[in-house]
């Protein structure tokens, strides 16, 4: 690979990264019910005591990258160090975006849902080649394989169980704290759109990022 290369597949992580964490902010901006289990946990900690979405899903990424290391020992990819400068980014565009350019309020149910399809048609439009480009790993992702490799438990279990314990942390938040439910009927619709609109994206998408990865 070229330098000139690997700076446009740089770029072009930056764009996909940009556009899928606009993407999440649309649905953060609907509030009836986040993308991602993970945003639930995030908005009620700003709720309740002002930290950012952002700034929470970098600290809680990090942690994923630190757990990964913990568990890998000698094993863990010096790559994998990466991890923490993307999330870093992707934590400060999301921090842009809904604290600083969506400033609006919904108030039309309608423009509300109207937001969350918006949502999950961009999320599915950037993450297919964002995941077909495969130059960083999401850390709370990469964090369930390797607990899957480590302990011998199916991926798909580990994943699950991640999304419930960030489900059942938001609802006790959402009690404790007074603040509104985040886990509602915009993270079903999600439930049932994004891994179509991904699959559909990567199709898509797989031979123009096949010729990017090639061009040496």
């Amino acid at each position: 690979m070229t330098k000139k290369n690997a700076a446009f597949q740089i770029l072009l992580l930056l764009f996909l990264t940009c556009g899928t964490a606009f993407s999440q902010t649309l649905a953060l901006k609907a509030n009836i019910g986040v993308c991602a289990c993970w945003d639930a946990v995030g908005l009620n900690v700003y709720e309740i005591c002002g930290l950012k979405v952002g700034t929470l899903s970098m600290i809680l990424h990090i942690l994923c990258v630190l757990i990964q290391f913990a568990i890998q020992g000698r094993e863990f990819k010096v790559r994998k160090i990466f991890q923490i400068p993307y999330v870093i980014v992707f934590g400060m565009f999301l921090n842009f975006f809904y604290y600083n350019m969506l400033t609006f309020e919904l108030h039309s149910y309608g423009m509300k849902l109207l937001f969350v399809i918006l949502a999950y048609v961009g999320l599915g439009l950037f993450l297919g080649p964002l995941l077909l480009l495969n130059l960083v790993t999401i850390p709370s992702e990469a964090m369930c394989i390797v607990i899957s490799g480590k302990y011998e438990i199916d991926y798909a279990k580990v994943r699950i169980s991640l999304d419930a314990l960030c489900i059942i942390i938001s609802v006790i938040l959402s009690i404790s704290g007074g603040v509104s439910i985040k886990v509602r009927e915009g993270t079903i619709i999600g439930m049932l759109m994004l891994g179509t609109l991904e699959k559909l994206s990567m199709k898509i998408f797989s031979p123009y990022i096949e010729k990017v990865k090639k061009i040496s």
